[in-house]
């Protein structure tokens, strides 16, 4: 039995003598604003589910309990035809639509879910765009060289600890307690402690005494990190002023960089070089999906292969040798 299997209200008007077409209620947003409420989203994850289904909404006018499953493929390749979106972007509009449904199927505003049975695209396998150690040692240099060297060191340092750019920016002073970064807000509700190495702990204090210098006592709720431009001197640095520092140290050092970078080289330092259980170094970066950490898993599994391979044909090598 449907929830509310009422038909669409129709809008009349009286008090003309010339009678007006009925006007139609389109209440399909609503049910969007009920399940978007529904979900513990981040308002930057609430502003995408909302744009994707929009674009569904702009598309067909149909309610959606008269979309059907033929509708959906249709709007597939629309998305790739027409609109000619990424690969990727197009699984990111089916998948929100595929919740979305999922949601109302639940909630008994639909019958059945049009969306099953419509296939996601096939990605490449994705790959961790990790920093080498020359390369850090680089940026590190050019970061010495920088108009704010002693901050800015703090932040890529941060970052190499696996935090978003936007999770940077949303540290206070008093989230850095215990040799740790708690992280209060963060994407997908991926809140936690990141534990900080004896280089990151060091970065970090300099920056705070330098600050503590030229600002004196620092309060708890003041940002961890602070824009020193003419137009936000003093403020909150913000993500468009994490990305100008990393845009203007890949123009010093030739590197393709972005703050996630950072994230990439932590998660694979953990799986790779300190050989970490995937599900613990999961636990450090945060991550909430398996499938999006499979990058960093199968760098290890290539790298255990090799070695594997080279240990096997030594030994066969020896074994084979002329006596």
């Amino acid at each position: 039995m449907l929830k509310n299997p009422t038909p669409e209200p129709v809008l009349l008007v009286y008090g003309s003598e010339t009678p007006h077409k009925p006007i139609s209620i389109d209440l399909r947003q609503a049910k969007v604003d009920e399940f978007l409420a529904s979900r513990s989203l981040q308002p930057k994850s609430k502003k995408a589910y909302q744009a994707d289904l929009r674009i569904f909404m702009d598309w067909c006018s149909l309610t959606w309990n008269d979309v059907t499953r033929r509708k959906v493929a249709q709007f597939k390749t629309f998305l790739l035809k027409e609109r000619k979106l990424a690969l990727s972007s197009v699984n990111r509009v089916l998948q929100t639509l595929k919740s979305f449904y999922r949601w109302l199927l639940i909630s008994e505003y639909v019958e059945f879910d049009p969306t099953i049975g419509i296939q996601l695209e096939r990605l490449p396998e994705s790959v961790a765009k990790d920093l080498d150690d020359e390369e850090v040692e680089q940026i590190y240099e050019a970061i010495a060289l920088s108009k704010f060297p002693v901050r800015d060191i703090a932040l890529f340092t941060v970052l190499l600890h696996g935090l978003r750019g936007e999770e940077l920016c949303n540290l206070n002073v008093e989230h850095y307690c215990n040799g740790e970064l708690v992280i209060p807000v963060a994407k997908w509700d991926s809140k936690g402690e990141v534990p900080l190495t004896k280089l990151g702990l060091h970065h970090i204090n300099n920056y705070l005494d330098w600050r503590k210098e030229k600002e004196g006592e620092l309060h708890p709720e003041s940002p961890l990190f602070i824009s020193f431009s003419n137009r936000n001197y003093g403020k909150r640095l913000t993500y468009w002023g994490v990305r100008h520092v990393m845009d203007d140290l890949a123009k010093k050092t030739g590197i393709d960089l972005h703050s996630h970078r950072g994230r990439h080289t932590f998660a694979t330092n953990l799986i790779v070089k300190y050989e970490l259980d995937p599900s613990l170094a999961m636990e450090l970066t945060r991550h909430r999906d398996v499938r999006s950490f499979k990058r960093y898993t199968n760098r290890k599994n290539k790298m255990a292969a090799k070695r594997a391979f080279l240990k096997a044909s030594e030994k066969l090598d020896c074994s084979e040798a002329p006596k």
